[in-house]
């Protein structure tokens, strides 16, 4: 990857990953539920890799937003 990925994209990922759901992650980021996912689609097409998976209404970690969420928080604190 020859760019950052979306700073944006990274901040919706890491309150997704830490709250559980879009809907809590766009309330904590004061941005509307849709905008969270489409940071999230935008930040998987920068990375070239799925970072969730959708069971039925609940999103959950894919293996590589699993190894990304540590990191993320690092960066972040």
């Amino acid at each position: 990857m020859d760019r950052l990925p979306p700073l944006n994209g990274l901040r919706a990922f890491e309150a997704v990953s830490r709250l559980g759901s879009l809907s809590a992650a766009a309330r904590a980021l004061g941005v509307t539920h849709g905008a969270v996912s489409q940071q999230i689609r935008g930040l998987e097409q920068a990375l070239q890799v799925p970072l969730f998976v959708h069971e039925g209404r609940r999103l959950q970690l894919t293996e590589s937003g699993r190894a990304l969420v540590p990191q993320i928080q690092r960066a972040f604190d």
